[in-house]
């Protein structure tokens, strides 16, 4: 979905309604273009035109954007998007691809919709997902909520007293993920009414008020300079050195941090690496901008490479040396990828030679939904696996 110069985008929704300077913050900081965003609206517009043309994602024509990127995966993911979109029609809902949404236009908010979808008294809003880095969910996403209002305040052709629900739908075919929400009308004008006053106090924002750090900082431009996100880290540090010890516990070596220190610090780990590769990310941006006091580029390490691979190869077989490596099987994903642009399916080609080992144990937070790893439980499983 397009949210082009709009002030409060859906799309950061989540962002702006936790910290509402953040929209602030961000417009000194330069968008983060990169090549999942420009496959990413490549595969919209392949969908746009198919839809709108109504062709399948094959039967769409040769375009230098498009088949920039891996044509197969690109063309086999929109036609999934496409099948859902089509799933959903009959003969009597009207179908809009690429309707602009006019959302909280006091606000400065609004969007383009991938699909909107009427039919009778129900409202469908389809957004296509083309990453897979994040498995995106429907439940609690502030985007789809927002783009639900919209389509629902945008319907200027249809009395929207009409609409009794409204549902919203995330497609993201790179993960296989298709999942929706659908809300009464009256649960989506109490959703707008509750964060309403959160959408004003972010369009009024100033980029000198008062930033509030959390789990939403992690798309943010100016994460890693925000000074609340570091005073927050720094302070949870401060915290984990001077909690006071367990009086039950057995006494330690006064040299050392506590056990308690050592697993409160542990669960805070992916927090801490994550601001600091955000710092870091943040200082070698600027510093390809322009000097900065205290750092400097040194040159990498020379590394020798042969620039003639074939008369090397050639020279070094008549010498009496094999110059090439042992022969490898490609990786799991490109043979899938290679299968697929065959029309086949990897297990149908060799899944009787394809089977599953269990990496070894990984330690994490005991609030990990995962169940705890039982040494002996696994050995045994495995005792009557063998012994089948």
């Amino acid at each position: 979905m397009s949210e082009e110069h709009a002030r409060l985008s859906p799309s950061a929704g989540e962002r702006w309604l936790a910290c509402a300077v953040a929209p602030a913050r961000e417009a000194g900081f330069p968008d983060q273009d990169n090549d999942a965003s420009a496959w990413g609206t490549a595969a919209h517009a392949m969908a746009a035109h198919c839809l709108i043309k109504e062709i399948s994602a094959v039967a769409a024509p040769a375009h230098a954007d498009w088949d920039k990127w891996d044509g197969v995966e690109m063309r086999d993911c929109v036609q999934h998007y496409i099948d859902h979109v089509r799933s959903k029609l009959t003969d009597t809902s009207t179908l809009f691809v690429e309707q602009r949404l006019q959302i909280l236009p006091e606000f400065d908010i609004f969007g383009t919709a991938d699909a909107v979808i009427v039919d009778g008294h129900t409202l469908r809003v389809i957004d296509l997902k083309f990453g897979q880095g994040v498995l995106v969910d429907a439940d609690d996403n502030a985007q789809l909520s927002l783009y639900g209002w919209g389509a629902y305040n945008s319907l200027d052709w249809l009395a929207s007293e009409d609409i009794a629900y409204i549902e919203v739908t995330i497609c993201q075919p790179r993960r296989n993920n298709t999942v929706s929400k659908t809300f009464s009308a009256d649960e989506l004008k109490g959703w707008i009414k509750e964060n309403e006053p959160k959408a004003r106090k972010a369009f009024r924002a100033l980029a000198t008020d008062a930033a509030t750090p959390g789990a939403h900082c992690k798309w943010c431009r100016a994460k890693g300079v925000c000074k609340e996100r570091a005073e927050y880290n720094l302070a949870t540090a401060a915290f984990d050195f001077d909690m006071v010890p367990d009086p039950d516990c057995k006494p330690t070596d006064p040299t050392q941090i506590s056990e308690e220190q050592l697993v409160a610090i542990f669960k805070r780990l992916p927090m801490f690496e994550k601001w600091l590769k955000d710092v870091e990310g943040e200082v070698a941006r600027r510093a390809h901008e322009h000097p900065v006091a205290g750092l400097k580029w040194v040159a990498g390490k020379n590394m020798r490479y042969i620039t003639n691979p074939a008369e090397a190869a050639s020279m070094l077989e008549v010498a009496g040396i094999n110059p090439y490596a042992e022969r490898k099987l490609l990786g799991f994903g490109d043979l899938e990828k290679a299968a697929k642009a065959l029309g086949q399916k990897l297990n149908d080609l060799i899944g009787k030679y394809i089977d599953k080992r269990t990496s070894n144990p990984v330690l994490v937070s005991d609030e990990d939904p995962r169940p705890a790893y039982n040494a002996a439980a696994e050995d045994f499983k495995e005792e009557l696996s063998n012994s089948a």
